[in-house]
């Protein structure tokens, strides 16, 4: 096996079709103003600190203010940027419910408890451990908002909830009904959008869980949106944004001191784009996604069409074929994010252009010459998000 360049060399000079995170696809968005090594700085007096923002120079107040906007218009929602993923956010996130509760209990809390969702990231794991928070898990078969009522009624000093929605199989939850519950028992309700930050952008945000009345979201943008690998945002809405010290603190008690430049330039260039195109390009990809998967069902595969689902993302459920026809697709110059033993998961974002689509459909067309597709409606899977994926050997 060759060096990592030399092998990231050879995968890029191959111009595959890329259905996998991050969501620029290797495509830059201006050809004209490319990043590159020379771009690559740390904090200097001119450039600002990510995490100590500075508010003469004003580069990341600005920035931030601009990410709000985009996405929210004229919401009064505060927005942090991480360059550590979605995980620096969750730690975030996490580390404010504290610092929420102490200070509404103007005491220490000795037993903390968070309602959370099982099949929660393991970055939300790592931070409870440390924390020493116990969680209080609401199970896939389980009702969620039965179990807020029935936790609010058993345990004392729950510093809030904590659920995924969309999932890795792009199944969602109803926040609008979860979030209204937990209003009704003073909770602050926290969503792990890192696979829906584009939700923003489909139908003037009818899907972001910041329009459906969560006190917090987390986006992992770089998942499904044109930015460098590691960005994020967590956005607070204007119920928890008063505490901005608590979540910029917190987010100061985990995050690198050697923020990556690179990407927030990433995010600038992405925010250039989203402001005067965004609602037009997620149409355009959604009308991609629809065309094609009228096409595959021709070739009897089944996509979930009801329900709370993400209408950008696509599962190809192909019972017990799922490795066969992810290294079929290898074979064809196609990367997809994920299998398991049923489906194969296909990520896209407006960086994905309609030859890509074209030429999913057309591997497909083949593999079902020679293989019957057994499909069937997409069940409620409980992977977590971050669910590692087995990579060919060789590409």
């Amino acid at each position: 096996m060759g060096k990592l360049n030399d092998i990231i060399n050879e995968y890029a000079e191959k111009k595959p079709v890329r259905f996998h995170m991050p969501g620029h696809k290797g495509r830059e968005i201006n050809t004209e103003n490319k990043l590159d090594y020379s771009h690559d700085i740390t904090e200097l007096f001119f450039t600002d600190n990510l995490y100590n923002p500075d508010k003469e120079i004003n580069l990341i107040y600005e920035l931030e203010k601009r990410i709000s906007k985009v996405f929210f218009e004229n919401k009064d929602i505060f927005s942090l940027i991480s360059c550590s993923g979605a995980t620096l956010c969750i730690q975030t996130a996490i580390l404010s419910l504290v610092k929420l509760k102490k200070k509404q209990k103007e005491s220490d809390v000795k037993n903390m408890y968070i309602i959370c969702d099982r099949a929660s990231h393991i970055s939300f794991m790592n931070i409870i451990s440390l924390l020493n928070i116990t969680p209080l898990w609401v199970y896939p078969s389980e009702d969620f908002t039965e179990k807020i009522g029935y936790y609010f009624e058993n345990y004392e000093d729950i510093i809030g909830v904590f659920v995924t929605s969309p999932d890795y199989f792009g199944n969602m939850k109803n926040i609008k009904y979860i979030a209204d519950e937990c209003e009704k028992h003073s909770f602050k309700l926290v969503v792990d959008n890192s696979h829906g930050s584009h939700t923003a952008f489909y139908k003037n945000g009818v899907l972001h869980p910041i329009n459906l009345g969560a006190d917090i979201s987390i986006d992992s943008i770089h998942k499904t949106l044109p930015v460098l690998t590691g960005a994020a945002v967590i956005h607070v809405n204007q119920k928890v944004a008063e505490e901005k010290d608590f979540f910029r603190q917190s987010m100061n008690m985990f995050a690198s001191t050697s923020p990556s430049f690179l990407i927030l330039q990433s995010i600038e260039k992405m925010l250039d784009l989203l402001e005067e195109r965004g609602i037009i390009e997620h149409e355009r990809l959604i009308n991609y996604i629809n065309l094609f998967k009228e096409k595959a069902k021709s070739l009897n595969f089944v996509f979930k069409t009801d329900g709370f689902f993400d209408p950008y993302r696509i599962v190809l459920n192909c019972e017990n074929s799922g490795e066969k026809l992810y290294y079929f697709l290898v074979e064809k110059n196609i990367f997809c994010e994920f299998f398991d033993k049923d489906n194969v998961i296909i990520l896209t974002s407006i960086s994905n252009i309609p030859d890509d689509f074209e030429k999913l459909f057309e591997a497909l067309k083949l593999f079902s010459e020679t293989n019957e597709i057994l499909s069937k409606e997409q069940k409620i899977y409980s992977y977590p998000p971050g669910v590692p994926v087995s990579l060919p050997s060789k590409i």
